[in-house]
């Protein structure tokens, strides 16, 4: 008979198996709408969550000062990605490297073709957003860090997080991916609250995809 670490542990380890399967069904396989199976697959990993994980925020978390700095953190994230843009033209411009760089930030942006702007900003901010961070910050790093604590909790989600993307096989996204992840992995560390990174997710999605995309024209 499993224990009931045995088997929290049996439940990260089927959760994450199932992440990197939905992940390859929405970026390789696409046999829906791009944008109702990112939906979906929030929504399933955002439930499982919680019902393996426990809530992973109090409500009184979600104060001014935690919405305020997500706020905050979503900016400065947007800042990191508007210089990264440019640091990696001028970067691929000297080197050769990444050679089809705007044809694999075209293709990340490619997907919002096919739903109205407003519909995508919306699912971007909830569920996919916010599930997100349930699922990756909420419960995979949280059930870490109450095991192996804080540093490795920080690596091993990294990892995860960034390897979920490997198999769209684009360099940009995967980069961006690794970006994002060590940026809501250091944040939840740091703060010990997952609500200023939600907020920060929540609020990055929709600005960096839709109201104000980084390079989607070059």
């Amino acid at each position: 008979m499993i224990s009931g670490s045995g088997r929290n542990a049996l439940y990260i380890v089927l959760s994450v198996a199932l992440a990197f399967f939905l992940w390859y069904l929405v970026f390789v396989i696409r046999p829906f709408n791009f944008w109702l199976m990112m939906s979906f697959n929030t929504v399933i990993l955002g439930i499982i969550s919680f019902v393996c994980g426990g809530m992973a925020f109090k409500w009184e978390e979600w104060s001014l000062k935690n919405i305020s700095l997500g706020i905050a953190l979503a900016a400065v994230l947007y800042g990191i990605f508007w210089l990264g843009h440019h640091t990696l033209i001028w970067f691929s411009s000297l080197t050769g490297i990444l050679p089809e760089r705007a044809k694999n930030l075209q293709s990340i942006y490619a997907n919002r073709e096919v739903v109205s702007p407003a519909l995508i900003a919306l699912l971007l901010f909830f569920p996919i957003g916010f599930g997100e961070e349930v699922f990756w910050r909420g419960y995979i790093q949280r059930y870490m860090q109450k095991k192996w604590g804080k540093t490795i909790a920080f690596v091993a989600t990294v990892i995860l997080y960034t390897g979920v993307h490997i198999p769209t096989a684009n360099p940009v996204l995967i980069l961006a991916a690794f970006v994002c992840g060590i940026y809501w992995s250091g944040l939840y560390s740091i703060t010990g609250s997952l609500v200023p990174v939600i907020v920060s997710h929540m609020v990055w999605d929709p600005f960096i995809f839709i109201i104000f995309p980084i390079g989607a024209g070059r």
